[in-house]
């Protein structure tokens, strides 16, 4: 797949880097997971992990960056999004039971991954993936070296009610349903950007992919997934976790609470806070110039013994 080849910034968002190896990743209940792996340049080995809703085509733009800065990457689509199926009623329906579900997998993809690679092993973790590989540290701490969280979703910016309202949701048999004001791909429509990056041509890119491959849309979570996402953050113990950390937040960060990651990972030895000026929620899709910054912090984290 090519992007438009009269613009070179463009054509790299919108092509995945050469080279990468595909493969369909049978989990132990016979699900299957879409993952590709490049190999590296002898700097060590990353697991990229996105967020709710995302796609690794998305980071196509990353994938190139950290290829060329010598990292071997590897990147998979979580089970219910991207290319490893669905959940919900409906394709279009974000859903989930129970985050225990995805914490299973990815231990899978963990094992994976370094079966796959060459030690140093490094992680680089958005959103809902830094939460996941929180509780897969605390579980294994000695499985990674040192990983940077962009952006973890350690506490959400909702209202106070929104935990007991998915939880009564979910008592009334509607879990299953899009929580209030959610709907198919495409509802929120352009809202969505300032929540996400400052940058529009980068928030567009998005839906770019998807015009091409609709199969990669998802909508809205669901009150299931909501109630399963407080249950999971209620479940996490960070004080297990002695993995380095680089952990980095946006200055106009909306989705995801700050003030949650500062409270439950501040003043930890082995972990390092940090906020970009100016960045809201997906740091490696923002202006350039703030891109620039957060890469070079992941890289000089990750290369430190």
């Amino acid at each position: 797949m090519t992007g438009d080849q009269t613009d070179p910034a463009a054509a790299r968002r919108r092509r995945l880097p050469p080279g990468g190896i595909p493969e369909a990743l049978a989990m132990a209940d016979g699900a299957v997971l879409r993952t590709r792996r490049w190999p590296g340049q002898g700097r060590g080995s990353l697991l990229l992990m996105t967020g709710r809703g995302d796609f690794f085509e998305k980071y196509a733009e990353s994938l190139h960056d950290l290829l060329e800065a010598g990292w071997a990457v590897s990147v998979f689509d979580w089970r219910g999004q991207g290319g490893s199926g669905r959940l919900g009623r409906t394709p279009m329906h974000g859903h989930a039971e129970d985050f225990s579900l995805w914490r299973r997998d990815l231990a899978e993809v963990m094992a994976w991954f370094r079966a796959a690679n060459a030690p140093p092993f490094h992680a680089l973790a958005h959103s809902m993936g830094g939460h996941l590989l929180l509780h897969q540290l605390a579980e294994d701490p000695a499985c990674l070296s040192r990983a940077v969280l962009l952006a973890p979703m350690l506490g959400l910016s909702a209202p106070r009610y929104a935990a007991a309202a998915a939880r009564a949701m979910v008592a009334m048999g509607r879990g299953g349903n899009y929580v209030l004001g959610g709907g198919p791909y495409g509802t929120a429509g352009d809202v969505r950007q300032p929540l996400l990056t400052s940058d529009p041509a980068r928030y567009a890119d998005e839906r770019w992919w998807i015009e091409r491959q609709p199969d990669l849309a998802l909508g809205s979570a669901t009150w299931g997934w909501l109630a399963a996402a407080y249950a999971s953050l209620k479940a996490l113990d960070v004080a297990r976790i002695t993995t380095p950390l680089l952990v980095l937040m946006g200055e106009k960060e909306q989705l995801v609470a700050n003030d949650a990651t500062i409270r439950l990972l501040d003043r930890k030895p082995n972990i390092r806070l940090e906020v970009i000026p100016g960045a809201a929620h997906e740091l490696l899709r923002e202006r350039s110039d703030i891109r620039a910054r957060v890469l070079a912090r992941i890289n000089d984290y990750l290369d430190q013994p």
